[in-house]
């Protein structure tokens, strides 16, 4: 009995484990999320600013670039959930047909946003509506995002990402 009781008591005096990192951590304290990142350029593919809810929403502002020639950006907003330790959002063309297109700054000429949005929403079609989620793992002294689509893994997706500070001077670019 007295070791059952000794055991029982060393059970319930056992730290509890320390709960794993969560995802978002880094924007909670106020970084960037850069992907496709260019390090000697200080330029991300994509920059996403989160604001993180205490029930495990967020909300993300989202630039990015769509063209390199010339280089055209669109700012959009989306909004998620983390879902089992991945950042999961369903893929709404609504956020992109509502997206801010500019060039250097300035709105672009109406016949060719035009172009540029029917590109985007045409390359957008297959993930339209579906749940893209995203999960980091370490690599060397990196970070791989690996993405989900509808459950499945899509390592063709998978990006390079970057956590940066507002004051590190990066910007969206190729």
């Amino acid at each position: 009995m007295p070791m059952i009781a000794t055991l029982l008591l060393l059970a319930t005096a056992a730290p509890a484990p320390l709960p794993a990192p969560d995802l978002l951590d880094p924007a909670r304290a106020g970084k960037i999320r850069c992907i496709g990142p260019d390090t000697r350029a200080r330029t991300c593919a994509t920059m996403v600013r989160y604001t993180v809810h205490e029930d495990g929403r967020f909300d993300a502002a989202v630039t990015g670039v769509v063209s390199t020639e010339p280089t055209i950006l669109i700012e959009y907003q989306t909004s998620g959930q983390i879902e089992d330790g991945a950042a999961c959002s369903t893929v709404r063309p609504i956020d992109f047909r509502s997206g801010k297109l500019t060039k250097d700054g300035a709105g672009l000429a109406p016949a060719i946003e035009t172009s540029v949005r029917q590109r985007l929403m045409l390359a957008l079609q297959p993930l339209a509506g579906r749940k893209r989620c995203y999960r980091d793992r370490a690599d060397g002294d990196g970070i791989i995002s690996d993405v989900i689509v509808d459950g499945q893994v899509r390592a063709d997706m998978n990006q390079r990402v970057l956590w940066v500070s507002p004051e590190e001077g990066w910007a969206p670019g190729l």
